[in-house]
């Protein structure tokens, strides 16, 4: 009993210092979520015979830690939750800090030093957290702007060209995930509504006045050069690679009356500058499938981890 309360307290604590630091939308991270959780119920039920028999502050800690850690498991870690959470992290350390200097020849100092070190790792996973972030998604413009359309984005051998939109992959993304913008409705009823009447909505060929523009452009100078408005206005057809095909072919299509959907904007993966028509790089993420499915298990684990981000 001893020896696995002790493995089940080192994997709560060692995951809970990757999933603070490194926070990712990866599906080994969700699982990873989910184990800590399960570690978590498993090590609060091993505390309980071992409160019974020993008088122990730092197991004290440690199980009021486990209560909380419980607790979020109800409320989620969102903003609003956050005190909460971190009075979750700050017990189970001070609780674990307390059992392991305990043990220790002189147990004052190698509480100090223990406590030094949490501080140096907690400090350290922040930096990694909040600085790294930060840096890695900073947009730095080029000293210069592009002479020409030629060099925004990919350049003239881009698949998306003259539109600077990128995809992660550097292929296409099929045209259903920018389409599933009810399945947000679910947990955003209110945000919905205010999409389902807004420009972003109507942004492509469900507003005639972009699609006549279109359809005169594509008669003017051809396909091609439209796809500059593209970028920005026809998420749907210009990543899944439906808008190599003249507008009036696609008019009854519903890709063509898709707008800009919810996961257009929260599929932006990098911002490369300001410059250009639309220069970013969109993604297709593995957990976007979470989101958009209709089975009901799917859909827990990802309320369950929206909840806890």
């Amino acid at each position: 009993m001893s020896r696995t309360r002790s493995i089940v307290l080192s994997f709560t604590a060692l995951s809970a210092v990757y999933l603070y630091a490194f926070p990712s939308a990866t599906i080994p991270y969700l699982a990873l979520v989910l184990g800590h959780v399960v570690a978590g119920f498993v090590l609060a039920a091993l505390l309980i015979p071992t409160l019974i028999r020993v008088r122990s502050a730092g197991w004290i800690l440690v199980a009021a830690g486990a209560g909380l850690g419980i607790l979020l498991t109800l409320t989620g870690a969102s903003r609003p939750f956050s005190p909460l959470l971190y009075a979750h992290i700050g017990t189970s350390v001070l609780g674990v800090v307390i059992l392991l200097s305990t043990g220790m020849r002189r147990p004052v100092v190698g509480f100090a030093a223990l406590f030094a070190a949490v501080l140096a790792l907690g400090g350290s996973a922040w930096a990694v957290r909040e600085v790294r972030w930060r840096s890695t998604h900073r947009i730095e413009n080029p000293d210069m702007p592009p002479a020409s359309q030629a060099q925004e984005g990919d350049g003239v051998n881009g698949s998306f060209f003259p539109s600077s939109a990128q995809t992660s992959n550097g292929t296409t993304i099929p045209a259903k995930f920018f389409m599933e913008s009810q399945a947000c409705q679910r947990c955003h009823p209110d945000i919905y509504e205010q999409w389902s009447s807004s420009a972003h909505k109507f942004s492509s060929f469900n507003n005639q006045w972009y699609r006549k523009s279109i359809e005169y452009m594509q008669d003017v100078v051809g396909v091609r050069p439209s796809k500059w408005c593209a970028g920005c206005h026809d998420p749907a057809l210009l990543f899944s690679g439906m808008f190599d095909t003249p507008v009036r072919e696609l008019i009854d299509k519903p890709e063509a009356h898709a707008g800009l959907g919810c996961v257009m904007c929260h599929s932006v993966a990098t911002v490369k500058s300001t410059m250009g028509q639309g220069d970013y790089t969109v993604e297709y993420p593995a957990l976007a499938q979470l989101a958009a499915s209709p089975n009901k298990v799917v859909q827990a684990l990802h309320d369950f981890r929206g909840e806890r981000e």
